[in-house]
């Protein structure tokens, strides 16, 4: 026997993003053993899922599988793009990114179409990188660095095409830098950045250099510094990013390459370039420690004799 019956259905793919077409609607159908036959709403197309498997929740699924196709790009990620890698149907994709953008962990910039990691996700991922082996051998020569030399010590890992600092360790002067843990800036932004973009490929480099030119920077500036920092291992800067502030910055070498940089920075009537080149031999020997302890020994090898040709 037909019966009219009320039915919650959480819309997969609705035909737009109105408070309406994201609640749940009153409809009339055809109700039997809980299947529904045909079903009229006010949206264009609506499909009905089971919210969660054996595994857990579809949703979560899907969406973790959208975040990591973001996070394993170095630039925006087009909702195309999205839909091609991940199998999904262009309206779930477009959910799954309005809800990642409300969340906070993907963003879309104001000049550059496509999605990209945000700030919640990259403070989230602070955490995990504070928990990470880098960080942990890094920080003994950090406090070893700070103590010698008396200036902050800033530990900085690349997170696609921003760079973000997970780890501190402040100067011992009164008057000092002070680089708070889980600042983030853009890859190109300092001293620290032409060191972290030393290794990149120009593919990777473009559309970072794009991105410095909307940012009113010099982009062939930033590439003569990438080239310089890339020549003699490290990069020595004065007022790159910050006025009156002197920073040296050093690569830490893994097995896959460079995995972050440490970077030493206080005034510049202090820190300045004679001071930086005298301390740059026990800092760079500091380093080298750390990257031995992360496999970094061969590239940082490699490195060594590239400058030697």
């Amino acid at each position: 026997m037909d019966q009219n019956c009320a039915i919650p259905l959480r819309i997969i793919a609705p035909s737009d993003e109105s408070a309406e077409a994201r609640g749940v609607f009153r409809l009339t159908g055809r109700c039997g053993g809980g299947n529904i036959r045909s079903l009229k709403s006010k949206v264009r197309l609506l499909t009905v899922k089971m919210e969660s498997g054996p595994g857990g929740s579809q949703t979560v699924d899907r969406a973790l599988v959208v975040l990591k196709i973001i996070a394993s790009e170095n630039g925006p990620v087009s909702l195309e793009e999205v839909v091609e890698r991940s199998g999904l149907h262009k309206s779930i994709a477009y959910r799954l990114l309005r809800s990642l953008e409300n969340a906070g962990f993907i963003g879309r910039g104001p000049t550059v179409g496509g999605y990209t990691l945000a700030a919640t996700f990259l403070s989230m991922s602070v955490l995990a990188v504070s928990r990470m082996d880098i960080r942990g051998r890094a920080r003994p020569l950090m406090e070893e660095i700070s103590s010698r030399h008396r200036e902050t010590v800033s530990l900085h890992v690349r997170s696609g095409d921003l760079r973000v600092c997970v780890d501190v360790i402040d100067g011992l002067h009164a008057v000092r830098r002070a680089v708070p843990i889980g600042e983030t800036l853009p890859l190109f932004a300092g001293e620290t950045g032409r060191m972290l973009m030393s290794e990149l490929s120009e593919t990777e480099l473009s559309p970072l250099m794009a991105a410095a030119a909307k940012a009113n920077q010099n982009p062939d500036r930033i590439r003569a510094d990438i080239v310089r920092a890339r020549q003699q291992g490290y990069f020595i800067g004065i007022g790159v990013r910050t006025p009156d502030v002197g920073s040296v910055s050093v690569p830490i070498y893994g097995s896959v390459g460079i995995l972050g940089a440490v970077t030493i920075s206080g005034p510049a009537s202090r820190w300045n370039r004679a001071a930086m080149k005298a301390a740059l031999p026990s800092i760079l020997s500091s380093i080298a420690v750390v990257s031995d302890t992360l496999g970094g020994g061969a590239s940082l090898a490699r490195g060594t004799e590239a400058k030697r040709t």
